[in-house]
């Protein structure tokens, strides 16, 4: 009788997924720093995809976005540099590539002399993508919104139970239409944190275009009706308690994979 129960559930879920984008595991890395003085974001910029040449040339997959504050309260540092590999084992291939290999290439290559930014902090995650409706890339933006929330687990709360949730969520706001334009992800701390994170995981959603939020925003009415008549809020509220919300801007720069 377990067997059959725990099968049912599990076709019920696999058949809810089939309905929905994939969700996927990835490793990202976050260095919080300020821009150096006489250098601009565009000097920021021209720098991380100067490394996309080191990349390709060694075969290497990681990929690069930057985040400027918008909404974020007060901050220690105006940038973040953001990257993020499929596999670990892809990360630690391009850390090793970059601590032996790098510093030779760049001597040969790099035209820049000194750092655009200066980073106080870095943080190591992992990450996995739980839900979003993409559009296709001549409907996105330079540059686009993001959203932070930092959250914790309730007694009993998992990631695999948020990710079920997310799934269910994503069904029904396909079936709801208007909500197209953006991506969700939980990432967890990995290496680099203190002892005393204040936080399990962090809740980053991104939106592909100005136009898809506004559009998005439009339909929340028809969204919260959706939410609470599914129990989708209770849900989520007895897995996990969420902090405010930050907003920055974003601008993804590469992708140095082929996949």
């Amino acid at each position: 009788m377990r067997f059959l129960i725990l099968s049912l559930l599990l076709f019920s879920v696999g058949n809810v997924f089939a309905q929905t984008s994939e969700q996927y595991t990835y490793r990202a890395e976050f260095f919080f720093g300020n821009i150096s003085e006489g250098k601009t974001y565009e000097d920021v910029k021209a720098q991380n995809m100067e490394y996309l040449e080191f990349l390709k040339e060694n075969n290497l997959k990681y990929g690069r976005a930057l985040f400027v504050p918008i909404w974020a309260g007060e901050t220690e540092y105006d940038i973040i540099e953001y990257g993020w590999w499929p596999t670990g084992q892809d990360q630690y291939k391009e850390w090793g590539a970059y601590m032996n290999d790098y510093p030779k290439w760049a001597e040969e290559n790099s035209e820049f002399d000194d750092q655009a930014v200066n980073t106080d902090r870095s943080i190591s995650m992992m990450g996995v993508r739980a839900r979003g409706i993409r559009v296709p890339e001549d409907e996105r933006d330079r540059f686009n919104f993001v959203d932070f929330r930092q959250c914790t687990f309730k007694t009993g709360g998992t990631m695999a139970k948020l990710l079920e949730l997310n799934a269910r969520v994503e069904a029904s706001e396909i079936e709801l239409g208007n909500r197209a334009g953006y991506g969700e992800h939980y990432l967890r701390p990995y290496r680099g944190f203190d002892a005393d994170v204040g936080y399990d995981f962090v809740i980053m959603r991104h939106y592909y275009s100005a136009k898809k939020r506004a559009d998005i925003i439009s339909s929340v009415p028809s969204y919260r009706e959706m939410m609470s008549e599914n129990g989708y809020w209770d849900e989520f509220r007895a897995i996990s308690k969420c902090g405010p919300e930050s907003t920055y801007r974003i601008e993804w720069l590469y992708y140095s994979g082929s996949d």
